[in-house]
């Protein structure tokens, strides 16, 4: 599913909101709903039931692949809390909510092609130990192995696909037939580490154009509820822009 707040005037100045504002807000006004406020907070060790994609001036958007009917309520409650909480004050961002409504938002069926489409935010790639030690040992000094981390890369996007099938559909062997067959290559791939939040650990993680043979989900790798690994295509890039 996914839900769409456009706000009644779009943000001006050098303002901006964050996924993490958006999730804080959603949690402020859904405190009396134990399901809705359980699935924004996500305190379990799970990919996250709800994404928080990165806000533009005129609007949000909020994405679950979760089925059933536990995600239609939740989604139904956000959109009736928005309703009667419109006005959205954080840091020196003041807007208020105008339209909000939500849809059905399919998570992929990897349709044959070729595809290229540009992260609009870093890719995790990197969270345990080990693939801490990995991601260090192959770009010391600044020095990264590009053969390396374009392989990573691919397998990393591979894996953690297989982890949304499980906790989001309880099947990880789900996509395994379309993954077996996906090809990933890479325009101006970068690493680029990001801090996940303020005062947070530095994740590793990589920037650039992702090209398939098959379309990928929208958001993909660590910390995808908080927007990170969302892809997006140059056209929908150039449209969100304006």
């Amino acid at each position: 599913m996914k839900l769409i707040c456009i706000y009644k005037e779009p943000i001006k100045g050098d303002g901006r909101l964050f996924p993490r504002d958006i999730r804080n807000y959603l949690a402020s006004i859904t405190k009396e709903d134990t399901e809705a406020h359980n699935a924004i907070m996500n305190h379990n060790n799970r990919q996250a039931e709800i994404i928080f994609s990165m806000p533009n001036r005129k609007s949000f958007a909020i994405f679950s692949y979760v089925g059933g009917n536990g995600s239609k309520r939740v989604f139904e409650t956000i959109e009736k809390r928005i309703k009667e909480n419109p006005n959205i004050r954080i840091g020196n961002v003041s807007i208020q909510a105008d339209k909000v409504f939500h849809t059905d938002f399919k998570f992929t069926r990897f349709e044959c092609g070729m595809y290229e489409r540009l992260l609009k935010t870093p890719l995790i790639i990197a969270k345990t130990k080990e693939e801490l030690e990995e991601c260090i040992a192959h770009t010391k000094g600044g020095n990264v192995d590009k053969k390396w981390l374009e392989d990573y890369t691919a397998k990393k996007i591979k894996e953690l696909i297989r982890v949304m099938a499980r906790d989001w559909f309880g099947n990880e062997a789900l996509f395994d037939e379309e993954l077996e067959n996906t090809i990933i290559a890479y325009k101006d791939l970068k690493y680029s580490p990001v801090r996940y939040k303020k005062g947070g650990v530095i994740f590793p993680a990589v920037k650039g154009t992702i090209i398939s043979n098959r379309f990928l989900p929208n958001f993909i790798g660590y910390k995808c509820g908080m927007g990170f690994g969302e892809l997006a295509s140059l056209k929908e890039m150039e449209r969100r822009s304006r």
